[in-house]
């Protein structure tokens, strides 16, 4: 293996060493035969896709480049293609292996060569074009303020920086190159750069910083070197509280006799902005001065200047608190970080709220003039067709703690079908009086979906607007009516559902009880976490709500009925599911604020962590009880909604996933079958050690089905149930409300071509959220452990789980360097995933366990857990 191709086979792009098969599959939309670039860091090249391959759980794209190397490389590394650069058929004759098994293969190659030596003389002419033109790029495409992002679309880059032929793929590509040349002013999309085409250009502000501080460090300035001395101080400062705090709550102590000049100001301001998150597919602008400030100084001489020691520089400095979350500081997700009563956006965001409903004038109509964009419903569009439910029991059951109760479950019996129940699914409905043309609602799109992270929650809807009037209950502590959109389907006494609906309701006796209370009323055993930095102990027995025996009996009746129809329609397509232990924290109190989000001009220490909980939790072991009980409804009111949308021919997304594919051998499957338990759970080793192929989840008009759910084809799943926390739900009830109000109507306000343009969205959303939410995961529970492992003078009674760790091996060992190994495996006890390097001679198989203890744990802008071998496995 070539170092060049050593370097793309190695280093995944963000790569998580996950326990998710699914995460990373993907239908590789790269054609055989299209022209890519393909990079990491400062390491680019043109290359011909020939083929892909499925390895450990990933796609990876083998490209010959203009060397005659064949590269392994993932999708995320490819920046810019042209599709059928080389005929299809040539390109599969050049095989895929690292060298030409024949004649054919080699004649393939030799010819592939020569297109793309010429693409790359087409590619080099048109950069010496836009040389010549001395176009200055970034001026005419930064933003008007010089604190705000901006962003350029290759084709308007190209149209600024070239006059001749500005979109033949020629000039597309060297403008990307171009622009890649410049990571100072620009930075490539983070997700995919290749669809996207479009590059953020940095603030004019921060380029302007960041030129100073680089002028500072090549000149050894008297400003610079007045900040270090400072610097100096106040990170031995820092070091001395932290042993003396360790055990107290978190607190922030200004330090009043230190205060920082405007060029100290600058210099922090820089090293904030070096402490975000890039790909490491390209060339960091920071990494210069970071490093040559942080060794001026001369207090992290033993450690590696990487962004595991800025973010402890920054920590020692005051300018984060040791308890930082900068998972959530992440551009992309435009999260607002200033505590919600110092925010301008929440009060912005409130005062809307106010307004909007100030001008709900129910006597006043409107009658035909359309809505702005901060106009309510005057009235429920709904209120005529609505069915009253009565003094029907409605049972909300969630955590203790959660605040946005969007679902509540009834059940009717059938009188003369002994054994048959109706099980009404009653949704919270924020469309009673949210539009989608409200500025609410475009909000709500844009961030997708409400944001729960370990030490706070971003909601997707105001909380002003979700307490008061849409999450369940809050009509009732007023003594009104709840609206509700409610899917009821029937179960018979075998477990099959045999008849459905969906209508608009109205809700009066709702009763709230936590999943632990329904729980022992049921005597069911509930979820058991897994504490494992505490001792043993007896649950702590929370408040039983008092319940009258006909709740209980319709709980009862809930848990059977679910029960059996789980039963018969897992009998359907037969689906596996494996359930590997995650690890999470819980806060004591949330919000937990991190550093103030503008910049301080005196210096502060920090004293002190937030209290915090360690639990493991696995799939297995949270679908139990009421919680099983109550996702069991929901799933059904899924598919209740898209046999209804089915049936009235309304165009909708329904999530829809395919069986996984047996990639070498097709027992594998049937092998995993034969191992499931009684709840279709199969060991994660055990799946491990299959070839398998996870198909990625997809969102698709047609009733498609969803196998690990157990939906056949045809039947469908479309996601109704959480309109408070989901912009798709909200999507699915606009729809719903227009088919109640205009059933023979041929046209609807969402179109088949607006909602797979929203798909696309939709998934791009979810593997976004999805990814943060594993990263942010990751890096609290190891900045618990880390603090665990360091505590300057630890009881001696604690319970201490490091001491003995057991792993399984999650993906085959890969080169690491001439010397060393690296595989990636999971501890169940901790549930968290980890690196094993070991010496080139070692080999473990995928599935095996092995004993290993903690080498080094490093939080920075990715956290890692590094384990070595020990003992025998």
């Amino acid at each position: 293996m070539t170092e060049t191709q050593a370097i793309f086979a190695n280093d995944v792009e963000d790569g998580d060493s996950g326990v998710e098969p699914g995460d990373a599959s993907s239908v590789s939309n790269i054609e055989v035969g299209s022209l890519v670039e393909i990079r990491r860091s400062s390491i680019y090249a043109h290359g011909v896709v020939l083929g892909h391959s499925y390895m450990n759980g990933r796609m990876w794209h083998l490209s010959l480049i203009s060397t005659g190397e064949v590269i392994q490389h993932v999708e995320s590394d490819v920046y810019i293609e042209v599709p059928r650069i080389a005929d299809r058929d040539l390109a599969l004759r050049a095989g895929t292996s690292a060298t030409p098994m024949d004649r054919v293969e080699t004649n393939a190659r030799v010819e592939i060569l020569k297109y793309l030596r010429e693409a790359e003389r087409e590619i080099n002419k048109a950069f010496m074009v836009i040389g010549r033109k001395n176009a200055a790029l970034y001026p005419h495409v930064r933003a008007r303020h010089p604190d705000e992002w901006g962003s350029v679309s290759l084709s308007e880059a190209a149209k600024l920086v070239c006059d001749y032929r500005p979109e033949s793929w020629p000039t597309l590509f060297a403008t990307h190159k171009y622009i890649m040349g410049r990571p100072i002013e620009f930075v490539p999309h983070m997700q995919s750069q290749r669809l996207a085409l479009t590059y953020d250009v940095r603030p004019e502000n921060h380029v302007v910083k960041l030129q100073r501080v680089v002028d500072m460090v090549r000149q050894r300035s008297p400003e610079l070197e007045a900040f270090i001395e400072k610097a100096r101080d106040l990170i031995l400062t820092a070091r001395e509280k932290v042993s003396e705090s360790w055990d107290e709550p978190p607190s922030r102590v200004v330090v009043k006799d230190v205060t920082f000049s405007t060029d100290d100001r600058t210099i922090l301001d820089v090293l904030h902005l070096a402490l975000r998150r890039t790909r490491n597919t390209c060339i960091d602008p920071f990494s210069g001065v970071v490093t040559s400030i942080i060794k001026r100084i001369g207090l992290h001489a033993h450690k590696m200047v990487d962004d595991v020691c800025l973010r402890q520089f920054l920590i020692e400095m005051g300018e984060m608190a040791p308890w930082e979350d900068i998972v959530t500081q992440r551009k992309e997700l435009n999260l607002d970080l200033t505590p919600d009563e110092e925010s301008q956006r929440a009060r912005n965001e409130h005062a809307l709220v106010k307004r909007s409903l100030s001008l709900l004038r129910p006597s006043r109509a409107k009658g035909k003039q359309p809505l702005g964009p901060e106009d309510f419903y005057d009235r429920d569009p709904v209120e005529h067709l609505r069915h009253d439910f009565g003094s029907l029991p409605v049972y909300v059951i969630d955590d203790v703690s959660a605040e946005e109760l969007d679902d509540g479950l009834s059940v009717e019996p059938v009188l003369n079908e002994p054994g048959s129940a109706w099980i009404h699914v009653h949704i919270a409905d924020p469309t009673v009086i949210l539009p989608p043309t409200h500025i609410i609602s475009e909000a709500a799109r844009r961030m997708g979906s409400s944001a729960y992270f370990i030490h706070r929650t971003w909601p997707m809807l105001p909380p002003s607007l979700t307490h008061d009037r849409l999450s369940l209950g809050s009509h009732s502590r007023k003594g009104e009516p709840e609206p509700v959109l409610t899917f009821s389907f029937k179960i018979n006494a075998e477990g099959n559902m045999v008849d459905y609906d969906v209508k608009a309701g109205l809700i009066r006796n709702v009763k709230r009880v936590d999943y632990d209370s329904v729980d022992r009323l049921l005597g069911n055993g509930g979820v058991q976490f897994g504490y494992p930095f505490e001792a043993p102990q007896t649950p702590e027995i929370s408040h039983v709500p008092v319940l009258e025996s006909k709740d209980v009996e319709n709980m009862r009746l809930m848990d059977d009925l679910t029960r059996k129809f789980r039963q018969r329609n897992r009998r359907t397509l037969n689906p596996f599911v494996f359930s590997a232990p995650s690890g999470t924290l819980v806060a004591t109190a949330k919000p937990i604020h991190g550093a103030p989000t503008t910049p301080a001009w005196n210096a502060s220490y920090y004293r002190g962590f937030p209290n915090l909980t360690y639990q493991v939790y696995s799939q297995k072991t949270m679908e139990r009880g009421s919680r099983l009980l109550v996702a069991d409804c929901m799933k059904t009111a899924s598919r209740v909604a898209s046999r209804w949308f089915a049936a009235k021919g309304v165009p909708m997304l329904r999530r829809s996933a395919r069986p996984p594919i047996a990639l070498e051998d097709n027992r594998d499957i049937e092998r995993l079958i034969a191992k499931m338990d009684e709840d279709g759970f199969v060991d994660h080793t055990e799946l491990l050690q299959t070839k398998l192929h996870i198909p990625p989840v997809e969102y698709i008009l047609k009733p498609g089905m969803h196998w690990s759910m157990g939906i056949p084809e045809g039947e469908g799943y479309v996601r109704v149930t959480s309109p408070l926390r989901r912009y798709n739900d909200l999507v699915a009830h606009w729809q719903i409300k227009d088919v109640l109000l205009r059933p023979k109507a041929s046209t609807r306000p969402f179109t088949p071509g607006w909602l797979t343009t929203y798909a696309t969205e939709v998934l791009e959303y979810e593997k976004l959220w999805k990814h943060s939410d594993r990263s942010h995961r990751m890096q609290w529970t190891l900045m618990y452990i880390k603090r665990f492992l360091d505590h300057p003078n630890p009881p001696s009674d604690r319970v201490d789980p490091l001491q003995s760790l057991s792993a399984y091996i999650t993906e085959s060992g890969r080169k690491r360097d001439l010397l060393t190994n690296v595989f990636q495996c999971h501890i169940p006890s901790l549930g968290l995933p980890a690196t094993i390097i070991t010496p080139r001679t070692t080999d473990i198989p995928v599935g095996q366990y092995v004993n290993v203890r903690v080498k080094d744990i490093q939080v920075g802008l990715k956290a890692l857990f590094m384990v070595e071998l020990c003992g025998d496995a």
